[in-house]
């Protein structure tokens, strides 16, 4: 028996359900049905697999196992949040009772080996060398790879060595190495020659920091953690 085969059937999500497959332009919504995996990107059209969830008690069937897992790993919960109004089941919470987002987020934080940041949770991970373990949790920041400052617009890694990222920041060539400007100029004047005129006068608009990384858009070199995760802050209000 072939296991690429039963690979293709694999459910990727922390939900019960069936997995369909479709060939689709734009898969990453939710309705009906999520999106479960790109097998093939074609371009004009990709060929995904969709979960379609059972139905539970308060609404979509959870895997219990893997709630199980974000529980152990990613140092935040699977619990209720209540608001003005009403409530959300299976909602991803830190241990603070702050809401950071839905059972999807949890399993995004787990798989990526992410952990809840405690000081600025919902906007804010941190993000380990390796997956996560009990152990890891307990001994403070062992293997940290960085501060992941994230909203549903995008997001970015800042670490140690890095730029803290600062919105307002207008880039100055006598600020960087020779050789990351000289190429951040050869890489925005080919760009701008390709562009249509609408993204042509977007680029002339925001200048050379429309080509470098947020992780390097800021006067001061990041010097230790708390530099890190201050980056990380800015970056999720940036983009909120």
């Amino acid at each position: 028996m072939n296991l690429m085969n039963l690979n293709i059937f694999r459910n990727r999500t922390p939900y019960l359900g069936k997995i369909i497959f479709k060939f689709e332009r734009y898969p990453y919504y939710t309705g009906g049905s999520i999106l479960n995996k790109v097998h093939i990107d074609l371009g004009f059209t990709k060929f995904v697999s969709r979960l379609k969830p059972y139905k539970g008690l308060d609404g979509w069937a959870v895997n219990t196992d893997r709630v199980d897992v974000i529980n152990s790993y990613t140092g935040g919960i699977i619990g209720t949040h209540t608001f003005e109004g009403g409530t959300l089941n299976n909602s991803f919470l830190s241990k603070t009772g702050a809401y950071i987002g839905d059972l999807r987020k949890g399993w995004w934080y787990f798989k990526n080996a992410m952990t809840v940041c405690e000081e600025y949770p919902r906007g804010v991970a941190e993000v380990w060398n390796t997956a996560p373990k009990k152990e890891t949790l307990q001994h403070g920041k062992f293997g940290l790879k960085g501060y992941y400052g994230y909203s549903h617009r995008g997001g970015s890694l800042f670490t140690i060595g890095d730029r803290l990222f600062d919105p307002d920041y207008q880039p100055k060539e006598e600020d960087y190495e020779e050789w990351q400007w000289s190429g951040w100029v050869e890489e925005f004047d080919s760009k701008l020659d390709k562009a249509d005129e609408f993204d042509r006068k977007w680029m002339e608009e925001d200048g050379i920091g429309c080509v470098i990384p947020f992780k390097m858009r800021g006067p001061k070199v990041i010097e230790n953690w708390e530099e890190a995760l201050q980056a990380a802050i800015n970056m999720s209000k940036y983009l909120s």
